[in-house]
């Protein structure tokens, strides 16, 4: 007689194919959307990252019934990590105020920031070495979370969260792997937000060093023209007051005037070598750099400039070339400008050749040259001899203080810079540096690795 099945037998294989086939469905489901995430992350503005972000990550819940997550960012290893995006269901309960990651979870977020994940279906799984993590969900829950690293570049930038409040909720392996692949699509998309950012942070950096250059420069031509006829009216107004003393029937009276007059020589004269003083950089931090980083930094950073102006850069730069000692801001600045004045020459000169080349070579031992072609209409004889004295410019709109500040730069790291015709059209700029010692450079590549 055959054994009669019971129904407590027949109940878990059909919850569980149940729960199976909701699993799957689900799957396919987060699948889809992963696809949608990718394609989306590719296209989308580095400026619009952000609200991008927002918007997928409620996307993200509710397609798989969660009810919080948050993105945390830190911008280098350096650096702490901060909360930047968040998303909640209505009616569920936000993170604590004034949430700081290290200050509620400290060894927690050391944990997932060193690459590990943290997943758990309910309170008990969260592993006992992570106890500051276990006392942050007894108090502020959540019942379910997956908390996954951002990869990007090789290293963590941050971190994805996604809880569940009011019931337990299972990680399929599958579904955690195509959530991964999901946080590491909003890694990439803000990887290359905060390389934007940094990129718009290095031409700030130059444009603030290319004025305070400026302005310095500025401020030496102009106290050098003011303190001449100063020094000659504080000599002159010294002798009237030698000869007022020996005669004048009110001698005290235009002694005082003309003491005063002194004295408020004097002061302008203290003004402008304060102003001096101000503008001038005292510190040079000289280190040694290897150039064709730097000169790849401002191609770099000119990139979308020249793509406006449709000009192609090509950079030559000899296996040879070695390294250089020099302030990397004000080197960056020097190539910054001659790079950009290439773009104008091009721009102004109409020019159907729309071509920049930057060559590096050795010049001579101990020194290295770095020349930036162009093909645009050149420049005039009549001022050709003149190119690097202040207020000359071949520019419309020009201050002609550009290539000043940049001569300035090339001789206060013991260079030279000229220029020379190109035999077709156009004109080279060059200028040359310092060597670094071979011991100095060595003791860095060291450091470096």
């Amino acid at each position: 007689m055959p054994r009669r099945l019971t129904t407590a037998t027949l109940e878990p294989k059909f919850v569980r194919g149940a729960r199976v086939g909701r699993e799957r469905r689900e799957l396919l489901r987060f699948q889809s959307m992963v696809d949608e995430l990718s394609a989306a992350m590719a296209r989308v503005p580095a400026d619009s990252v952000d609200s991008e972000i927002d918007s997928w990550l409620g996307k993200i819940c509710l397609r798989l019934d969660l009810d919080r997550s948050a993105i945390y960012e830190r911008d280098t290893p350096a650096e702490p990590v901060r909360m930047t995006h968040t998303w909640l269901r209505p009616n569920f309960p936000p993170f604590p105020r004034n949430y700081d990651p290290h200050r509620f979870l400290q060894i927690t977020t050391d944990w997932v920031m060193a690459g590990n994940q943290v997943i758990f279906s309910r309170p008990s799984e969260i592993p006992a070495e992570l106890e500051d993590g276990r006392s942050f969900v007894q108090r502020y829950g959540p019942k379910a979370s997956a908390i996954i690293p951002m990869w990007a570049g090789g290293q963590v930038i941050g971190a994805a969260s996604f809880g569940k409040f009011r019931s337990s909720r299972e990680w399929p392996a599958e579904l955690l792997r195509h959530l991964a692949l999901a946080v590491r699509l909003l890694a990439s998309a803000i990887e290359r937000k905060q390389s934007e950012a940094a990129i718009r942070a290095a031409r700030t950096e130059v444009r603030v060093a290319s004025r305070r250059n400026t302005m310095s420069e500025l401020v030496a031509s102009l106290s050098h023209e003011i303190n001449q006829p100063l020094g000659a009216i504080l000599s002159n107004l010294g002798g009237v007051a030698r000869l007022l003393s020996h005669g004048n029937p009110q001698p005290a009276l235009a002694l005082e005037a003309v003491n005063s007059a002194i004295e408020d020589t004097k002061r302008t004269a203290e003004i402008v070598r304060r102003i001096r003083f101000m503008f001038k950089k005292h510190a040079e931090h000289k280190t040694t750099l290897d150039i064709r980083d730097l000169i790849n930094e401002v191609v770099r950073l000119t990139a979308g400039e020249a793509a406006i102006r449709k000009i192609s850069v090509q950079t030559e730069i000899s296996p040879s070339a070695h390294r250089v000692t020099g302030d990397s801001i004000q080197l960056q600045q020097c190539m910054l400008n001659l790079l950009m004045n290439a773009f104008d020459a091009i721009s102004e000169g109409k020019s159907d050749r729309r071509e920049v080349t930057i060559k590096v070579a050795p010049e001579k031992a101990g020194w290295l040259a770095a020349s930036v072609f162009d093909s645009g209409a050149g420049i005039a004889p009549a001022i050709a001899s003149r190119l690097f004295e202040p207020f000359v410019t071949t520019k419309r709109d020009g201050m002609g203080l550009g290539l000043l500040v940049t001569r300035s730069i090339v001789e206060g790291h013991g260079g030279r810079i000229w220029a020379t015709p190109n035999p077709d059209r156009g004109v080279t700029f060059t200028f040359t540096l310092p060597v670094a010692e071979k011991k100095r450079a060595n003791a860095l590549r060291r450091v470096q690795s």
